[in-house]
């Protein structure tokens, strides 16, 4: 099986993987060690200090690097970025507590049903209706004898039964899910939100039932790497209210445009260290 190392500097694979983003839904992650498929090689990834090892079967070593580069996005100027967010002592401390997280980048599609699979939910739940989906509907790889799931395409779930999909403990979420299949195959063209500004494609999104301003701004985020998105769910609402607006009760909308005034360019960044340090933190 090749092996190949990629110097990293200002990155930490534990943080990355256990911050709630989809990369911790869609892959599998047990003691330091990412497996992954690109294509129909398995990857394997694990840090080493300042380097990540890879080691995979299948593809050639220049697609799995480029893929692993892009969906870690392992060439962000960090230090520009520390230095743009860190504004105040409560993302001094953040910064220190969570040294090396990053934002990631998804598929468009398994991002969106990553999230919907989120609405009034937990992080070990949605992780496991994302195995349930991907095990009951997605394309069976096998590599060296072992057994990986596809996440299932937008065509499979548009097609699968409503109960088949309740099975997978979505509960309300499976008409959700399903229906945004249908959309994305015949309304909404996520390809072409790329090509959109982050107020069009947020726009475009939230025609899908189900799909809100989170949502919306979750899938800006992290599958098309709209920096200015600045998701706000319960953890980032209460630590938005308690750190920068003093116990005082402001909206979303409000929550929203100051992050997107105060971390000018770089909300989407300050906001994964406010979720995720939000959690960890007792006030």
């Amino acid at each position: 099986m090749p092996v190949m190392e990629i110097p990293v500097s200002c990155f930490s694979l534990e943080h990355t993987m256990l911050s709630g983003q989809p990369p911790y839904f869609l892959m599998n992650y047990n003691n330091g060690r990412a497996e992954f498929l690109v294509g129909s090689a398995a990857v394997f990834l694990e840090q080493i200090q300042n380097s990540l090892r890879l080691e995979w079967s299948g593809e050639s070593d220049e697609e799995v690097r480029k893929v692993v580069e892009y969906r870690f996005r392992l060439k962000d100027d960090m230090k520009l970025i520390y230095k743009k967010i860190i504004k105040d002592e409560f993302m001094l401390n953040a910064v220190r507590e969570l040294y090396g997280l990053r934002l990631t980048l998804s598929e468009p599609w398994e991002t969106l049903a990553c999230f919907i699979c989120s609405t009034n939910n937990n992080l070990k739940n949605i992780k496991c209706i994302v195995e349930n989906l991907s095990c009951m509907f997605g394309e069976k790889v096998t590599v060296d004898g072992r057994v990986f799931h596809r996440f299932p395409t937008a065509d499979v779930i548009s097609k699968a039964d409503l109960k088949m999909l309740k099975k997978c403990k979505l509960g309300f979420r499976a008409a959700y899910l399903k229906n945004a299949a249908k959309v994305c195959l015949e309304k909404v063209d996520l390809t072409g939100i790329a090509e959109m500004s982050y107020a069009e494609g947020r726009m475009e999104l939230m025609r899908i039932k189900g799909v809100g301003e989170k949502i919306a701004d979750c899938v800006m985020l992290f599958a098309y790497g709209k920096l200015e998105a600045f998701p706000i769910d319960v953890w980032v609402r209460r630590t938005m209210q308690r750190v920068y607006f003093k116990e005082r009760k402001p909206t979303d909308s409000q929550i929203r445009s100051f992050a997107m005034e105060y971390w000018d360019g770089y909300a989407g960044y300050a906001q994964q260290y406010v979720y995720q340090y939000g959690r960890k933190t007792t006030f």
